[in-house]
């Protein structure tokens, strides 16, 4: 008969050797998440509440008037400076033939105002002579009439005619100052009243201009409102561009993540629509200064008897690499999963002040006057004569 014994000492044994690997299991385990800890994970912050972000820009008129052309559509690429629509032109081609019309005229008034100068010089003069002869006619009468060589009416006439002169005199000299003060200090093509003309053509000029609209910059259209036919006023929205090399990821990390977070740290990045078989690659630029809730309308009030405590989340900036993005683009409001490596600590919690050098600039705008002054030229050559002041 078999000892009972020998039946229980196979089960025992094979359950030490169970519970001798497991514990050995356990250790490794414990062994190798240290050694990771040690190396690595006290070095990294991870979030997947991140998005990507980037700028938007709202594409407005200028001007007001009725949209006679699109050019463009949702999700097509445009390039800076690529006309996106058309207003009507027509009133603002006669508010700019109006304008030239009304600065050679102001041209030819204002030359008449300094030829006036010239013709008031030249009756000073002439008012001198007659003041001049009436003197002398008066003081030979004075001397003639008292041995009555003279009547007295015509002495009384002279001495009329004396006062008269002066009087003239005085009167063309009153009439000069007022027409020097009206060209002192300018000349026909300086003059206010030129100039103010030549400001009223050019505003007629970019009016006319600015009926095609623009992109500022390259990127890609999106919420197109615009419609031919359409009324439209200056600042209205028509559409959005959203500049795709203008694009970042706001990375929601808790606010218990953020000790060993500095500007300047190293991020890897990978976006719910790639997968993990592409990484993107960034940089931490900075944190915003609140919470996503305290900026909201209503931010919360705290202050109360049934207070809750919320991990908060704070927004954190990240840039990326541009040449990655082109290589695979991204959208605005895409989940982001991002790892902050914080090996180096030595970085700023808080940016510096920034510098004076524009972020964001687009030169589309800066020759939208191109063309106004040769106008303006041509008009000053056809309607003055060959004069100047000085």
């Amino acid at each position: 008969m078999t000892s009972p014994t020998t039946v229980t000492e196979a089960p025992s044994s094979h359950k030490k050797w169970v519970l001798i690997s497991v514990s050995l299991f356990f250790v490794v385990c414990g062994l190798g998440y240290l050694i990771y800890w040690l190396g690595w994970g006290q070095f990294s912050e991870s979030t997947d509440d991140a998005y990507v972000n980037g700028n938007m820009i709202v594409l407005t008129p200028q001007e007001e008037g009725i949209v006679t052309t699109i050019y463009v559509d949702n999700t097509q690429f445009v390039e800076a400076g690529q006309p996106i629509l058309e207003l009507d032109r027509h009133d603002y081609e006669i508010a700019l033939e109006k304008a030239e019309a009304d600065l050679a005229d102001t041209l030819r008034l204002v030359t008449q105002l300094f030829i006036k100068v010239e013709e008031l010089q030249a009756k000073i003069e002439v008012s001198r002579a007659h003041v001049y002869r009436a003197s002398l006619d008066y003081e030979h009468r004075k001397v003639l009439v008292t041995d009555g060589s003279v009547s007295l009416e015509d002495y009384e006439h002279s001495e009329t005619a004396f006062l008269a002169a002066i009087a003239s005199l005085r009167e063309t000299q009153q009439e000069y100052k007022g027409a020097q003060a009206e060209v002192e200090n300018t000349t026909i093509f300086t003059h206010p009243k030129v100039n103010q003309a030549k400001s009223v053509l050019r505003k007629a000029f970019l009016g006319l201009h600015r009926c095609t609209v623009r992109a500022p910059t390259k990127g890609i259209i999106t919420q197109r409102k615009a419609q031919v036919g359409q009324w439209v006023h200056a600042a209205d929205p028509l559409m959005a561009l959203v500049p795709m090399d203008q694009i970042w990821v706001d990375a929601n990390f808790r606010e218990v993540s953020l000790k060993n977070l500095r500007i300047g740290q190293p991020v890897e990045l990978i976006a719910d629509m790639y997968g993990s078989k592409v990484k993107f690659h960034g940089e931490v630029v900075g944190l915003n200064p609140g919470t996503g809730s305290i900026f909201s309308i209503l931010p919360p009030q705290n202050a109360t008897g049934n207070w809750i405590k919320i991990i908060q989340r704070i927004p954190v900036k990240i840039n990326l690499i541009p040449s990655e993005i082109i290589e695979s683009p991204l959208v605005l409001g895409l989940s982001m999963t991002v790892y902050v490596d914080t090996h180096d600590r030595n970085g700023q919690r808080l940016p510096k002040a920034s510098s004076s050098k524009p972020i964001y600039t687009s030169d589309v705008y800066a020759d939208e006057l191109f063309g106004a002054d040769e106008i303006i030229e041509k008009i000053i050559i056809k309607n003055t004569v060959e004069y100047d002041k000085n």
